[in-house]
């Protein structure tokens, strides 16, 4: 089993990967927790840094992998880089979440729990979203904007994985 999973930021990739944890034995990795470990356990401030030097190296060793679920903010992982990947064998999962609801989930964090604003990227996400998807490079879209419980059970589906969730 081979997949990158895309979503935008508050599209729900974290809420995924903690109930694929809890529920399943999947070989899970997050752009993110990879990106901290490259950085010596610090996640990189520094976007250039991460973008140019960090995120290709990281994109090459999962590109390289035989198993393995791997989840992904947009912008890291260029129409080559997926075009590479599906020609490897890994399946291109989108998860989708509208603008509204992106603006909804970011009010909320903000409001709630004191993050940062992440409004102003919202709009460039779902453009990266909407050029994979036109150019033919995902295999699946996956709708966030249910239960969890629903979306997994499209993931795993979708992988073929059988599991009783």
């Amino acid at each position: 089993m081979k997949a990158i999973i895309i979503g935008t930021s508050l599209s729900g990739k974290t809420t995924l990967v903690k109930y694929l944890h809890s529920q399943s034995n999947l070989p899970l990795l997050e752009m993110d927790e990879k990106l901290t470990r490259a950085n010596n356990g610090k996640y990189p401030d520094d976007v250039k840094y991460k973008h140019d030097v960090l995120a290709p190296q990281i994109i090459n060793d999962i590109l390289n992998q035989e198993e393995i679920v791997f989840f992904t903010n947009t912008d890291y992982f260029t129409d080559e880089d997926l075009k590479t990947a599906k020609s490897k064998g890994f399946k291109i999962i989108q998860l989708d979440v509208g603008l509204k609801e992106l603006k909804k989930r970011n009010k909320i964090r903000v409001q709630k729990e004191a993050r940062d604003d992440w409004g102003r990227w919202f709009e460039g996400m779902l453009k990266y979203q909407k050029d994979i998807k036109e150019k033919g490079l995902v295999d699946k879209v996956i709708d966030m904007n249910r239960p969890i419980k629903d979306a997994v059970r499209d993931l795993l589906t979708f992988l073929e994985v059988n599991t009783a969730l």
